[in-house]
């Protein structure tokens, strides 16, 4: 999980208990919206485009109670007299900028889908500039903790962190900060789409953003036109099979990272034992020998890791390459461990300064998804223990791992995990890679079996994170689909992009996305 410098403070406010709730009944949610108001003006970043707040109450639960703002963009169709309605948008995270999504539509999307929907980019609340859950930043680097425990004293340390992390945040933020669950954004979407006057609303969210949109699906399956859900999440997982089936999509890329290099001239470890390389360089990363070559500093083991299991994502294999020569010969390639920390670093978000020394910290709205409560010490090194053998080369996935432990000491939350109950949705499309490190194909099947037939799954037969860029095939699916309501017959496979013929493989369009 990420955090980022603020440019602008965010409104204090006092603590607030954390409140257990339960999904709202599907009764209550067809309930008529209270038509809100959206102020609109030009977007500073982008005048072409128009962005706008609309009020909110903080707890759907208390819709008189105290209220904040939600900012959303909106990028018109290039036709209007086509067009089809809003298209609401959503990058990932948790933590990604719809507003900013919204500002990139024109390279993201296709023609004839930028030529008939109007866009709507919305940042989730306590995210970016719809009041950002706020921490101050010598609370967030307190030192003396460590993400990963090894030892019950490091674990009782973790916990005093997240603790009085969570005591700071709920203060410098107010009472937001205890309602930035999925539910509470899809209820937060469903006012935005009557506040534009539109009966329907049609829906692409990428990784995390799958989550929001199954979350509005249970709620208002009623308010859906179309919506595409690319890169899965699984939203019924406990805590082990949630780390453990992690582990096992961060190894399954590793495996297909080896065999590319073993076949690719591509490759800068092309002709080596790639196993037994990665093990050295993790074995010196342990002892803390291993060093950038570019700057001399020291590389621990958690950043090789998430470094290796980020360029897993794009995929950067090519980059990734020559990342791990240079780590293992010593010498300054093309790809050094400072140009992939900074990359990573922009795909959670720019690092933003603040005079104020607030800092955004989006930990607080896995927490209130997902419960993964771990009992004490003993029960995470169990769970290490055993993703292990499940990841042999990469241990864990990082970004499962150090979500869990960031939990640890926590209250109950909001949205815990359940299957998916939606009724009366129109097809929802799932759009998923085979090899996808992050929301693995696994996790796909399991939602869409969930769904059962108001669903079907296209598969891109190869790499990386989120796929709806990756092929023309890919593109087809979602926008015939989003255009016309054309669904892909059930089964429907798209060949891979081979990236062992080309350097350079290309990001898709969400670049934030990490769930």
């Amino acid at each position: 999980m990420t955090w980022k410098r603020l440019t602008r403070p965010a409104a204090a406010g006092s603590a607030l208990l954390l409140l257990a709730a339960g999904l709202v009944s599907q009764a209550a949610a067809a309930e008529p919206q209270r038509t809100r108001e959206i102020t609109w003006s030009p977007c500073a970043e982008a005048p072409a485009l128009s962005c706008g707040t609309i009020t909110l109450p903080v707890d759907w639960a208390k819709p008189n109670g105290a209220t904040f703002e939600l900012a959303l963009a909106k990028r018109p169709a290039d036709d209007p007299a086509s067009s089809k309605g809003p298209l609401f948008i959503n990058p990932g995270g948790p933590g990604g900028s719809g507003v900013s999504m919204a500002f990139g539509a024109g390279a993201q999307f296709s023609p004839a889908v930028l030529r008939s929907f109007d866009i709507i980019g919305v940042d989730p609340r306590g995210v970016a500039r719809s009041h950002p859950v706020v921490c101050t930043a010598t609370a967030l680097d307190r030192p003396g903790y460590t993400v990963l425990p090894r030892t019950p004293a490091e674990y009782t340390a973790l916990t005093a962190y997240n603790k009085q992390l969570a005591a700071d945040c709920r203060q410098q933020t107010g009472l937001l900060y205890d309602h930035v669950d999925s539910v509470s954004v899809a209820r937060d979407l469903d006012a935005v789409r009557a506040a534009l006057g539109a009966d329907k609303l049609n829906w692409y969210g990428a990784s995390y953003g799958t989550l929001m949109g199954q979350m509005y699906a249970e709620l208002f399956p009623h308010r859906i036109r179309s919506m595409v859900n690319d890169g899965n999440m699984d939203h019924s997982l406990g805590k082990w099979p949630f780390l453990l089936s992690e582990g096992a999509f961060a190894e399954d890329s590793f495996e297909q990272f080896v065999k590319w290099c073993g076949q690719s001239p591509n490759c800068a470890l092309n002709g080596q034992d790639v196993p037994k390389l990665y093990a050295e360089l993790l074995a010196k990363a342990d002892a803390g020998e291993l060093v950038d070559p570019a700057d001399g500093t020291k590389v621990s083991t958690w950043a090789l890791l998430d470094v290796t299991q980020f360029y897993f994502s794009r995929p950067r294999w090519v980059q990734l390459g020559q990342l791990l020569a240079s780590l293992h010969s010593g010498k300054q390639t093309a790809t050094t461990l400072r140009s992939a920390k900074s990359e990573l670093a922009t795909t959670r978000g720019p690092q933003r300064q603040a005079t104020d020394e607030l800092v955004e910290d989006v930990r607080p709205h896995f927490c209130q998804d997902w419960s993964v409560p771990v009992s004490d010490f003993r029960e995470l090194d169990a769970m290490y223990k055993t993703s292990l053998k499940v990841a042999p080369n990469m241990r864990a996935s990082v970004l499962a791992l150090s979500s869990i432990t960031s939990c640890i000491g926590l209250p109950k939350v909001n949205n815990p995990q359940h299957r998916l109950n939606v009724k009366g949705a129109p097809t929802i499309l799932m759009l998923n890679g085979i090899h996808d490190p992050a929301t693995g194909y696994a996790w796909a099947l399991n939602a869409k079996q969930q769904l059962g037939k108001g669903a079907v799954l296209v598969t891109y037969e190869g790499a990386g994170h989120v796929v709806y860029s990756r092929t023309a095939c890919t593109r087809a699916a979602a926008d015939n689909y989003l255009l016309d309501l054309t669904v892909p017959p059930n089964g429907t496979r798209c060949a891979a992009n081979n990236p062992a013929l080309t350097t350079h493989t290309q990001d898709p369009p969400n670049t934030t996305a990490r769930w």
